[in-house]
C-alpha cells in the first residue's frame, strides 16, 4: 500500500463568500440575534435560549451561457439562504425588525470578490411551536472561470472553406 499525499485546497468561493457574509452579519445585525453558519444537522439545532437566530447556507447557482463560442467564462449568480428564527413578529426582538436589519446589511454590498448582493425574496416558511421561520434569499453575481481556459484556434470557429470554381 502506498501513501497518498493530498494537498489541502484553500477554501473555494462558496466558503469564502459564506465566511464574509457571516462576519459582516455578525457585526451588522442586532445583538439579540445570534448569527451562525447553518448546522450540519438542522434538526438538532438548539434554539431554546435564544430570542432570534440567523443561519446561513449556500443554496444554488444559476449560470448564463458563455458570451461567444470561444469564451468558456460564464456569468454566475450564487444564491445564499439566510434563515431567520424568531419567537415574535413585532417589537425590539421581532422578525420584522430583524428582516429589515438583514436587508439593510446585505443589499448592494459585495462579498469576497462578488458583485453587489441583490435580495431575491424573503418569505415566511412556517410557524411551529411559537417559532417563526423566515427565509431571505440573496444573489451575488460573479464570473465562473474554468480551471483551464482552452485556447481555441480561430480556424475551428470558422466555417469550412468551400472551394471556388474558376
Amino acid at each position: 500500500m502506498s501513501d497518498v499525499v493530498r494537498n489541502v485546497r484553500s477554501p473555494g468561493v462558496i466558503e469564502q463568500i459564506e465566511d464574509a457574509l457571516l462576519e459582516h452579519l455578525k457585526e451588522s445585525v442586532s445583538g439579540k440575534c445570534k448569527v451562525e453558519a447553518f448546522p450540519n444537522d438542522p434538526g438538532q439545532y438548539d434554539f431554546s435560549n435564544l430570542p432570534a437566530a440567523l443561519l446561513i447556507h449556500y443554496s444554488a447557482s444559476r449560470y448564463a451561457d458563455p458570451s461567444g463560442p470561444a469564451n468558456a467564462v460564464q456569468a454566475r449568480g450564487m444564491q445564499f439562504s439566510l434563515v431567520l428564527l424568531c419567537r415574535s413578529l413585532r417589537g425590539q426582538g421581532g422578525a420584522y425588525r430583524h428582516l429589515e436589519d438583514i436587508r439593510l446589511a446585505v443589499q448592494g454590498k459585495p462579498f469576497a470578490g462578488s458583485g453587489p448582493a441583490r435580495i431575491v425574496r424573503d418569505a415566511l416558511e412556517e410557524e411551529k411551536g411559537g417559532v417563526w421561520r423566515w427565509q431571505i434569499v440573496i444573489a451575488l453575481p460573479l464570473q465562473a472561470v474554468p480551471r483551464q481556459h482552452p485556447v481555441t484556434p480561430l480556424q475551428t470557429l470558422m466555417r469550412p472553406a468551400i472551394p471556388v470554381q474558376p
